[in-house]
């Protein structure tokens, strides 16, 4: 059976009218919030099935909360309405120069469109494509083109000061492998070795690890960065100790800027290909003349909601949202217009959404709210858009993969419960379908904001709230 029929004969199942039972649970919850020391002001809540409205608990509804990652329900729902399932992002390079004999004697641009998945193995694929243009040795520099987006309306400033996390690489027209630098540690006997992937020409390492007698359960793996950024390379100093014949670990940061990363990167790559590149780089925007000598599609749009959602991956996010303008006017995408083409957009499918407040689209932020009332009418809007299989597929399936994979186990069967995650510190969030045992789907919203939201204890609350849309009742007449 092909993808499209999948999805189709998945759209079947859910949408199934079976008679339900009468649910009266409103103390069944205000006991599982009592007995959790849950204050019930700090939370909201909303479960309503999508055949008839019938809501099992309305607490808070329209409370403005913060909803973490959550938020890129919003998001993913708007492009995939926008852009449609199969919208493509496309990266060129281009060459403003002449080519004899293998050689560019002039620059390479590589012009970048916003997407969202430029990983290392598709930025190959665009080198190669290059050097079967007859490209292997470039006399020249590498002009970075990332004008798509205005970069100077996209703030980057972090929301916890942690420069160096992941979850805080900002986004960029030319994202490459989400800016993120993996440093994998291993040791034996006699050395601590390590190895950085992907390799980048601008980032000089130092191993300074000392080996340990140390255990690695009882925190013996004690290691240390520290980062000097200079204007052409970076040098990481890698210290601390590490124990003998400890397990490998790998570390995930983003440790170069920008333009550092997508040079050195390239560069590495290039030369792994039997290539030269001559030059240095710098950002500029594609001079009038250059010629297009490659360029490579991205993944469709229902792929790359699938690793958003799924995986909460907020630059992917956050590059989406600046696509939605894009994809709609010549001017360069901004926060701001990203936010405008979603409100036109639910403006127009009259999804009322009063209590939203969107800023950069991931939901990394802690001035974004929305109430549960809203995110289920999203929700349930969604159930009735042509490309609501799509939807239901990027999210998060409980105890088979995404952030669920290890969540909600022993509520109901594998595929019943599809929820999207949101945490930040004091916040907890999840929101999504659940198919109750006679068939009927039910939109879910939990928005949990207190100093006790983001511990275990808010895992624990959003389990047993799942587990009173499962509970035996009389079946209604």
């Amino acid at each position: 059976m092909n993808k499209k029929l999948i999805q189709l004969a998945l759209a079947t199942v859910l949408i199934s009218t079976v008679s339900t039972p009468t649910l009266a649970l409103d103390t069944s919850f205000q006991k599982l919030l009592d007995r959790n020391h849950v204050a019930p002001d700090s939370i909201s809540v909303v479960m309503r099935r999508v055949r008839d409205g019938k809501l099992l608990v309305n607490h808070n509804p329209r409370t403005p909360r913060n909803p973490a990652s959550a938020m890129k329900l919003v998001t993913t729902a708007a492009a995939l309405q926008l852009l449609g399932p199969q919208y493509h992002w496309k990266t060129e390079a281009l060459v403003d120069g002449t080519v004899r004999n293998n050689t560019l004697d002039g620059n390479l641009i590589l012009r970048g469109n916003g997407d969202p998945w430029l990983v290392i193995e598709r930025l190959w694929l665009l080198a190669k494509k290059i050097q079967n243009r007859g490209i292997t040795h470039i006399n020249g520099d590498l002009v970075l083109d990332d004008t798509v987006f205005d970069q100077s309306k996209i703030s980057n400033k972090t929301i916890d000061g942690k420069t160096r996390r992941t979850y805080n690489t900002p986004p960029n027209a030319l994202l490459i492998n989400f800016g993120a630098t993996e440093i994998n540690i291993s040791a034996n006997n006699s050395i601590v070795t390590t190895r950085i992937n992907p390799p980048a020409t601008t980032l000089k390492i130092k191993n300074n690890i000392q080996l340990s007698n140390d255990h690695c359960n009882t925190g013996g793996r004690r290691v240390t960065l520290d980062l000097e950024v200079e204007s052409k390379k970076t040098v990481l100093t890698l210290g601390g100790s590490y124990p003998r014949n400890c397990g490998p670990r790998s570390l995930r940061y983003n440790l170069l800027p920008h333009d550092q990363y997508v040079y050195g990167v390239f560069k590495s790559l290039w030369q792994k290909m039997g290539g030269t590149l001559s030059g240095g780089w710098r950002y500029d925007k594609t001079p009038v003349g250059a010629t297009v000598i490659a360029d490579l599609d991205s993944v469709p749009l229902a792929e790359v909601i699938r690793y958003i959602n799924k995986f909460s991956n907020n630059v992917m996010a956050r590059n989406l949202l600046l696509s939605l303008h894009v994809s709609l006017s010549a001017r360069p995408g901004t926060p701001a217009r990203g936010r405008d083409a979603i409100d036109r957009w639910l403006n127009e499918n009259s999804l009322h959404l009063s209590e939203l407040q969107i800023d950069n689209g991931a939901g990394l932020s802690r001035i974004a709210r929305i109430s549960a009332e809203d995110l289920t009418t999203l929700l349930e809007g969604m159930t009735s858009m042509p490309w609501w299989p799509e939807f239901l597929g990027s999210l998060p399936t409980a105890t088979v993969d995404g952030s669920l994979k290890n969540r909600f186990h022993n509520i109901a069967e594998p595929g019943r419960l599809r929820l999207k995650t949101g945490l930040l510190k004091n916040v907890r969030a999840l929101a999504g379908y659940v198919i109750d045992r006679q068939g009927d789907i039910w939109v879910v919203a939990i928005l949990h904001n207190s100093a006790q939201a983001h511990q275990s204890n808010g895992i624990k609350v959003q389990h047993q709230i799942l587990e009173l849309l499962f509970e035996d009742q009389p079946t209604s007449h």
